[in-house]
């Protein structure tokens, strides 16, 4: 209990280490951005020598600005995208790369077919392939106002001649992305349902066949 406990402060405080550093960067590069823009303005058509200092206090002032948006709005509405959507179920859920893992009987082309039916279920999907050799499917999603796109990687791996473990990856496409609103969690969370729901309704079918 004590080591779950500490992964998932680990977890926690490398999320909120990885959202300070995102306020940083972003409240710096806007900031620095606006107050660059004003200076060269203010240069080339009033030729003033205070041209930097209201560039710098321009560009702090609209750091700051941004700074308390991020604050504000955009951390609260990530931190409580993934508690809705863990609802108490997930110890896990700060993670922005989401795996799950579950077992399921049918055959091998059953199972492919299975996991690419439920990546095409997953919002904002726009390509899917297939490694049939190495038993993979691959999946990427477009944009969306929570993600610039994940990438999603399903492993197909036999325990038996009919029974399969499914592992579903799912992480933001942008390595440095911050945020992602529970997208990622939901992705998994959608395919694990629809490839459960797909094979549990085969072999209950088999079932009352036999």
């Amino acid at each position: 209990m004590s080591q779950s406990r500490e992964r998932e402060r680990s977890r926690l405080t490398k999320y909120l280490l990885q959202i300070l550093k995102a306020i940083l960067v972003s409240s710096l590069g806007v900031g620095g951005g606006v107050g660059l823009l004003l200076m060269i303005f203010v240069l080339t058509n009033r030729s003033d020598p205070n041209a930097f200092k209201y560039g710098m206090t321009a560009g702090l002032a609209i750091g700051i600005i941004f700074a308390l948006f991020l604050v504000a709005v955009l951390i609260p509405l990530d931190l409580s995208a993934y508690v809705f959507k863990a609802k108490g179920g997930y110890k896990q859920i700060w993670d922005l790369e989401q795996v799950r893992e579950f077992e399921i009987k049918g055959t091998a082309k059953q199972a492919l077919h299975y996991a690419r039916q439920a990546l095409l279920l997953v919002p904002y999907v726009v390509e899917v392939s297939d490694d049939v050799e190495h038993m993979i499917t691959r999946a990427k999603t477009g944009a969306s106002w929570r993600s610039g796109g994940e990438v999603m990687e399903v492993e197909i791996n036999p325990l038996s001649a009919n029974d399969w473990t499914i592992k579903i990856t799912s992480k933001p496409y942008n390595k440095k992305a911050v945020f992602d609103y529970g997208k990622n969690f939901e992705n998994v969370e959608t395919f694990s349902a629809q490839v459960k729901k797909m094979a549990q309704a085969i072999e209950g079918g088999g079932q009352k066949n036999g």
